[in-house]
């Protein structure tokens, strides 16, 4: 029998983007396109590949443990410590070992409805107790999270800009958040996509964390630095948080061809410029070709768009995916009418467009 087996049962399903060669044996397409994971359709920079191959020739030799020169490298962009940073297998990691010390058994957490999937996941595994916050026009409200509090309450994750709805909080309201919780209660402000923010916008991370003990900031590696495959994010507090959450983390999480190619990609400022401006591109494209088709989409700070049929979209989803067009179905978030599509090259953009219309029997 498996341990604690109810609480496994209970756990949401992690549904990720179909991958291509799944596609390909499935339906004999030859050439899909995906637009599912809100990966950076650019690749990774051209410095952190060169980086890569030359790491290659030391993957007998296990990584540094504690991520040393990664770590020196995000100090000098955030402008904090290294005993305030700890380095993930993915941001995903970090969540988990976030949960993992500071939930105990029917702990709350508080998380948006239409949150992140993997805050209910590591909530539940730690034994903790999932609490929705209501989402007016799919954003985050803070008076909402705030009635929610109670003593109870350990951790209140948010994602912003949010999966997967692309809408975002401001600076102020974050604020009004941590001003209005007790230091006990650990804010996790989860920023995967921050990158594709105006830079005012944009939480100052060394005054923030400073400034709140009760703070973590979370990044990624995976969206506009292209380095999804390679598993490796990052979380930045202060030294205390930092190091209970170290106590938690296995040796040698991270490889170290990641911590490499991450070190790469951070100097890369031609790399970042390029794929942002593809997707400033590309996202005003699909939001306008889709207003033109009738079609509801929400407002989107990140490398995607929310788009609402009106409808259920599970037979429109599977109809794309016979044209060789992946998306993101989003029945496991609740989000039956709506499917998720990640900003392409023009011409996978211009491809989903045209095979939307076909699906949906909408005249060029």
């Amino acid at each position: 029998m498996i341990k604690n087996a109810n609480r496994i049962n209970q756990l949401p399903t992690y549904v990720p983007g179909k991958p291509i060669e799944e596609l390909k044996r499935e339906l004999g397409i030859e050439s899909p396109i995906k637009l599912a994971s809100n990966e950076n359709p650019l690749g990774p920079s051209p410095l952190a590949l060169k980086k890569m191959q030359s790491m290659i020739k030391n993957v007998a030799l296990y990584p540094d443990g504690d991520s040393y020169s990664l770590k020196r490298k995000i100090c000098m962009i955030e402008n904090v410590l290294p005993n305030q940073i700890i380095i993930g297998n993915g941001s995903n990691e970090v969540l988990e070992l976030i949960a993992h010390s500071y939930l105990n058994k029917d702990d709350e957490a508080i998380m948006g409805e239409y949150c992140f999937i993997v805050y209910p996941i590591v909530t539940t595994l730690s034994e903790g107790k999932i609490i929705r916050s209501k989402m007016p026009d799919l954003t985050h409200s803070v008076d909402n999270i705030l009635a929610l509090i109670t003593e109870k309450t350990k951790i209140i994750f948010i994602a912003n800009p949010n999966n997967p709805t692309g809408t975002m909080i401001s600076i102020d309201e974050i604020e009004r958040l941590l001003e209005g919780v007790k230091s006990n209660i650990l804010v996790v402000i989860d920023e995967a996509y921050c990158e594709y923010v105006k830079e005012n916008q944009r939480l100052n991370v060394e005054s923030m964390v400073n400034k709140w003990s009760n703070l973590v900031i979370l990044k990624t590696f995976s969206k506009i630095y292209g380095l999804a495959g390679l598993r490796i994010g990052y979380g930045i507090s202060n030294d205390k948080i930092i190091s209970n959450i170290q106590k938690a983390r296995e040796p040698f999480n991270v490889n170290l061809v990641a911590q490499e190619a991450a070190e790469a990609a951070l100097d890369d400022k031609e790399h970042i410029k390029n794929s942002l401006d593809l997707n400033n591109i590309g996202i005003l494209f699909l939001k306008n070709e889709l207003t033109k088709m009738g079609i509801k989409t929400y407002p989107s700070y990140a490398n995607f768009l929310l788009i609402d049929f009106g409808k259920p979209s599970k037979n429109i989803y599977e109809e794309l995916l016979k044209k060789g067009v992946i998306v993101r179905q989003l029945d496991n978030y609740g989000l039956l009418n709506c499917l998720r599509v990640t900003v392409g090259k023009e011409n996978e953009n211009k491809f989903f467009i045209n095979s939307l219309k076909e699906v949906l029997n909408i005249n060029r």
